[in-house]
């Protein structure tokens, strides 16, 4: 079938008239090219930062209905009370946290001081030899298996669909967030689009300026599956409760 015969018959499923229906006023397929791709991008920043408030008040309404616990504030203070009193809450013994600016900023190793809990940061060093490199990288990974709670920034967040976005690069590993059974995502004011439309287009933006990695993750609440008996479980293939800490 001809794609334009296939445009047709999804058009006429979707009652429309036309397939032209089918394509968004501002579009962020592979056919824009390097200027256009810029600009829209350019776009795209500064309606999120005019728009910051309220996409956080969008983004705390859908994480919430997509299953995250959200807590929002303004307190950096405030942010490291919370990831201590979660901590206790699940009798955490072990956690481990990524090395994204926003956790530099809420000195969450002060907030753990005196609890007992062991906090490291996954990060490897870049300066070792390729041996001992591969022996940390199993080292780190034997902790975050045994890692109760994992805690990350985030590169985006989406308020469309509740759902946080990180991105592969130097001491970011996403097995911080996806092995151990809790994950606590700190999400700066700035960093929320509105939809998935826009994170393609900046990810577009990224492969044009040969920066960006091999995978992206998106989180939208705790893993959940029904694959066995179409029963709805949760913490299967991933964190089976999560918290998304909304900073602004």
């Amino acid at each position: 079938m001809k794609s334009g015969d296939f445009l047709a018959n999804l058009s006429r499923s979707l009652g429309r008239e036309s397939a032209e229906e089918l394509v968004p006023d501002v579009a962020t397929h592979l056919s824009l090219n390097a200027e256009q791709v810029q600009a829209r991008a350019r776009s795209v920043a500064d309606d999120v930062a005019a728009r910051a408030d309220e996409l956080m008040d969008l983004m705390e309404n859908s994480a919430a209905e997509a299953a995250w616990n959200v807590y929002r504030t303004k307190s950096h203070g405030d942010a490291a009370s919370y990831i201590r009193q979660v901590a206790r809450d699940v009798e955490a013994r072990t956690m481990l946290r990524s090395t994204h600016s926003a956790l530099e900023t809420l000195d969450i190793e002060a907030a753990m001081h005196g609890t007992g809990i062991l906090l490291e940061v996954m990060a490897l060093s870049e300066n070792e030899q390729a041996e001992a490199r591969d022996t940390a990288r199993a080292d780190f990974r034997q902790k975050v298996i045994s890692a109760d709670i994992g805690i990350t920034g985030v590169d985006y967040a989406i308020a469309e669909t509740g759902s946080c976005v990180l991105l592969p690069r130097k001491g970011v590993s996403r097995v911080v967030s996806l092995l151990p059974p809790v994950h606590i995502a700190v999400v700066e004011a700035g960093q929320v689009l509105p939809s998935l439309d826009e994170l393609f287009t900046l990810c577009r933006q990224d492969f044009l300026d040969g920066d960006i990695g091999s995978y992206m993750n998106l989180i939208s609440g705790p893993s959940r599956s029904a694959d066995i008996e179409y029963q709805l479980v949760t913490g299967v293939h991933g964190p089976g409760e999560v918290h998304m800490i909304l900073l602004g």
